[in-house]
Order: C-alpha cells, then sequence, then structure tokens
C-alpha cells in the first residue's frame, strides 16, 4: 500500500487528551506478538489513526491506561486465537498474537473493503494480509459513509 497513514502518538503524557474517543477499530497485540509486540492502533470515527505501545518504558502507558482509551477492552475476553467481544464489537485474528476489533456499526463496510483490498495487494505483490491493509480498509469504509452522510 502506498498511501502513507499519519499516526498521533498517544502518551503518558499526552493520555487524559485522548481518553473518550469514538472508536470504531482496534488492532491489539500481545506482549509476545510479532510484529510490534504491545502495539495498539485505534481509527475514530473521523478518520483520525492512533498509535501507543503499552510495553515501552517511553510511552510510559501499561494495559490498564489502554482501557482508559478504549473502555471496551476491559470487557474483552482474549484467546490464543481469537477474542470474545462485548456487544457491538466483532473481531478478527490477524495471526501470530495480533488481534483487530471492529465495531459493528462499520463490520459489513468493513469486510467488504478488505476483501477488495486483498484482491489489489495479492494482484499487485504486496501481499494479502490483513494485518498489513486493515487500517486502510477502515478509512475507506469511513471515507464511504462520510461522502453519503454528506451527499443526504
Amino acid at each position: 500500500m502506498n498511501d502513507q497513514i499519519d499516526f498521533i502518538e498517544i502518551t503518558h503524557s499526552n493520555l487524559e487528551e485522548n481518553t473518550g474517543l469514538d472508536i470504531v477499530a482496534f488492532q491489539w497485540a500481545s506482549g509476545g506478538a510479532c510484529g510490534e509486540p504491545c502495539g495498539v492502533v485505534f481509527v475514530t470515527r473521523d478518520g483520525r489513526v492512533f498509535h501507543t505501545n503499552y510495553g515501552l518504558p517511553s510511552y510510559g502507558l501499561d494495559d490498564n491506561d489502554i482501557t482508559l482509551i478504549f473502555p471496551p477492552l476491559a470487557l474483552m475476553e482474549v484467546y490464543p486465537f481469537s477474542v470474545l467481544c462485548p456487544e457491538g464489537w466483532n473481531s478478527c485474528y490477524l495471526g501470530l498474537g495480533n488481534y483487530l476489533v471492529i465495531h459493528e456499526s462499520i463490520w459489513k463496510g468493513f469486510d467488504d473493503a478488505a476483501k477488495a483490498e486483498q484482491v489489489r495487494c495479492s494482484e499487485s505483490g504486496e501481499g494479502g494480509l490483513l494485518y498489513n491493509y486493515w487500517t486502510h480498509a477502515v478509512l475507506t469504509v469511513l471515507t464511504k459513509k462520510n461522502i453519503s452522510q454528506t451527499k443526504q
């Protein structure tokens, strides 16, 4: 994917101003995950993308701080290959200790966008792992929703 995403970093110093976000998608990595262990990426309904890491001392956060940003996480049950989500949320296992949670309000659109993105990535030779393009699929859905709401 050639499009760059500008991430808003969340650390202990700006934690308070980044609570209460209207999050619609959330990727969480366990401490032993491949990729970025303890890495977290959030996408808000208005299309902002946030990143933090509850395992790196430079961020100054722990897993309790992550639940302040995203309270439904406290209600989730994480298993080796799946997440049991609270009502209103759906999950996908991204592999190797990485989990994706999507709000039901965008789930159908996300599923369609992710399938289209998988085909595009496979055909272009970029590879078809959802881990690599889920944020783009979510942002595609949010852009389409915003455009259709503007036209009404």
